[in-house]
């Protein structure tokens, strides 16, 4: 799905350079649910902009659906981006003044879809996130994590390959980010890719892979271990420590 090898990105200015992403290297399969970790100003945040064609890069292949993007120009950039991504961020960025189907509707009409079919994608992408009953609202008349539903639905309105989340859920309560990761895991097991960065240790731990980012390159070391690996070794553990003390035991019992 997304495949990038020795990518590097470098910013000047007239004294200096510096390397966001260095011989950065990773692969996303179709299906995978990867949380992208790092302290601030690792390179998470040029790691996605690149990934969301939204960046250029210096060196290196990076490869999205199988499509190489080098060389590719605004054009062919703008039309594999709009075909295969799907963007939710920390700000909800919708539009006040336009309703809810309104603010979903919007990007599909830029790609030039007929109003039936623009119609189809909304209704059936706000039924996704569950506020289909919501359609004509406001934004205003919404919570912060219905409103970030409403992002949500917008990006799926698109039906992308993959979808770039940059901190879904930093500017939502306790409840209401555990909804939005509810629901984001729900889109996952149907079957959409998800990359998330985040900082939330807890959600890093809940997704299937966690990519460590420092000084812009991907660290061997990963600090949330998924929940999962942490309960096998738990088992583990308690097999060991069990087998130890049974073996104590006899030792015991022949003395």
């Amino acid at each position: 799905m997304l495949k990038m090898n020795n990518v590097s990105r470098i910013y000047r200015n007239d004294t200096i350079q510096t390397h966001a992403l260095r011989d950065f290297s990773l692969e996303v399969k179709s299906g995978e649910f990867v949380a992208v970790t790092g302290p601030s100003g690792s390179g998470k945040s040029t790691f996605l902009n690149v990934a969301g064609l939204l960046d250029n890069f210096d060196q290196g292949e990076y490869k999205l659906d199988g499509i190489s993007v080098h060389g590719l120009k605004d054009d062919e950039l703008s039309k594999l981006r709009n075909e295969k991504i799907g963007f939710i961020f920390q700000s909800y960025n919708l539009i006040p003044d336009y309703s809810i189907f309104d603010n979903v509707d919007m990007p599909l009409r830029y790609r030039g879809f007929s109003s039936a079919e623009r119609k189809r994608r909304v209704e059936q992408a706000l039924e996704k996130v569950g506020l289909a009953s919501r359609a004509n609202y406001f934004p205003s008349q919404l919570s912060g994590g219905q409103q970030q539903r409403v992002a949500i639905a917008r990006a799926l309105a698109g039906e992308p390959k993959i979808l770039l989340a940059d901190e879904p859920t930093g500017n939502l309560d306790s409840l209401m980010a555990r909804q939005v990761m509810e629901l984001l895991h729900k889109l996952n097991q149907e079957g959409t890719t998800i990359i998330m960065v985040t900082h939330d240790p807890d959600q890093a731990r809940e997704v299937s892979r966690n990519i460590q980012v420092v000084d812009g390159e991907i660290s061997d070391f990963s600090i949330y271990a998924p929940l999962q690996s942490l309960e096998i070794e738990s088992v583990q553990s308690n097999d060991a420590s069990s087998k130890n003390r049974k073996e104590q035991e006899a030792v015991d019992v022949k003395i």
